[in-house]
């Protein structure tokens, strides 16, 4: 335990540097440790990552080096870093401990044996253990066709994150990998704090929509790559969101950070590839042209990975074959795929009874202000019927074992759509955060400035 906990402020120390250039503002303390786990484990996979590339063995001292080079790269670029840590602070609510609570009972399940995630076993574990045996990404086990049932084609960012545990610890740590499910869910807690602050100017009502968003920001599914899937996903988004609502320099600003996080998402799951197409999707339905160059980070990694794949002739299910005639297939026959929806529900009908009603409620809101945000969640649950059309599966073998699951991941967007169409029931009026001594400009700003900028 001490030393999966170790590796996790390893991690925040390596993160921390990005995450002071990335988050300049003061009272964000929250959002800036989260942001520094979250750039540290990105970080930590891309210096394995190089690592194997120029074939050096992985080991402690290479690791930690490539940590602190690339820590003082980051202090280098931005000379004003270590100013910056005597600033942050976190404001909390009485409501809050109740979050704390549950964290801690979270904490408790990740970590209170060995995970028996069938994925974990077959898929994340199996990847990562394969390469720290091997000392570096083994690319004969992936380009080995016996080895497809552990979907190859996957990003690696997940794996790394579980290797980078392994080499701090010197060995296979099998029962505290759960650490890394609880401090990504810790993280992505902090963050959307940190933008719901934003949006109210009551702190109760900030505390009572962290507590609504801990089922969907401590995922359930331990071992698996949609903790850090989500906590990335959801914060490239929200930021690009943020980015929207702000003009100039601020504007451009946020839109690159978030970039930098949904490239990270693009690194852990596929659907995070798919991801930045609704993201880009949602900034052309938001009118929001020239903010699509802005992007630029996170699609040279898409491309970047695509390219690897290519190259190593990974390949995944949902790829391979005629996928035209499955999609032709599928469409001519839609009524499995319903049917087994509804067969196979969410569960928690009252929790998301509350989020129809909610949506329902601020509708007005949500389509005047809220289109970016809207249409990446509609995009985004097009790509995932569009998988069912292509499935060589059985689609409701498919639906059963991954409806809920996948749609998890978009939970923390609905559940922050759904807060801010209902900000206007929760306040009489807004008022207007400021950050710095300044009014922030985006209570104030249409959300389409992009089209007048």
């Amino acid at each position: 335990m001490i030393a999966a906990l170790l590796s996790s402020v390893v991690l925040v120390a390596a993160g921390w540097p990005l995450a002071c250039w990335f988050n300049t503002e003061s009272g964000q303390g929250g959002r800036r440790i989260g942001e520094a786990y979250l750039l540290g484990a990105a970080l930590t996979a891309a210096v394995l990552f190089l690592l194997s590339l120029v074939h050096v063995s992985w080991s402690r001292p290479a690791l930690l080096i490539g940590l602190t080079l690339a820590m003082i790269g980051a202090m280098a670029a931005r000379g004003r870093i270590l100013a910056a840590v005597a600033r942050p602070r976190i404001r909390a609510h009485w409501i809050d401990l109740l979050t704390v609570l549950l964290v801690i009972g979270y904490a408790h399940f990740a970590t209170r044996a060995p995970t028996v995630e069938y994925d974990f076993i077959g898929i994340w574990g199996l990847k990562a253990r394969e390469f720290w045996f091997a000392h570096g990404v083994d690319w004969r086990f992936l380009e080995n066709p016996f080895n497809e049932f552990a979907h190859v084609d996957y990003p690696l960012l997940v794996p790394l994150v579980f290797d980078h545990y392994a080499i701090l610890a010197g060995a296979w740590p099998d029962r505290w990998l759960g650490v890394v499910n609880v401090c990504f869910g810790i993280a992505t807690l902090l963050i959307l704090r940190s933008f719901v602050e934003e949006e109210t100017s009551s702190w109760m009502v900030a505390a009572l929509a962290t507590v609504a968003m801990i089922s969907s920001a401590l995922s359930p599914w331990i071992g698996l790559a949609e903790g850090p899937l989500v906590a990335y996903g959801a914060t490239g988004v929200l930021y690009v969101r943020r980015g929207m609502q702000r003009v100039g320099r601020e504007r451009a600003t946020d839109v690159t950070r978030g970039a930098v996080f949904l490239a990270a998402a693009a690194m852990c799951k596929n659907e995070g590839l798919t991801l930045i197409v609704a993201v880009a999707a949602g900034l052309l339905v938001a009118g929001a042209f020239a903010t699509l160059l802005r992007l630029w980070p996170a699609a040279l990694t898409a491309a970047m990975w695509m390219a690897i794949r290519s190259i190593h002739h990974l390949q995944g299910d949902l790829t391979s074959g005629s996928i035209g005639s499955r999609a032709l297939g599928h469409l001519g026959n839609l009524g499995p795929m319903f049917e087994a929806m509804g067969r196979y529900p969410l569960g928690r009908p009252l929790f998301w009874g509350g989020i129809i009603a909610a949506i329902l409620l601020g509708l007005r809101r949500i389509v005047q202000r809220e289109r970016f945000l809207a249409s990446v969640i509609l995009c985004q649950l097009l790509f995932v019927l569009a998988a069912y059309l292509v499935t060589p599966h059985d689609v409701a073998w498919h639906v059963r074992w991954s409806w809920e699951r996948i749609l998890n991941q978009l939970t923390i967007l609905i559940l922050f759509l759904a807060f801010t169409g209902l900000l206007p029931w929760m306040e009489p009026r807004e008022a207007p955060l400021t950050i710095e001594g300044e009014e922030n400009p985006q209570l104030s700003e249409p959300p389409n400035a992009d089209a007048k900028a």
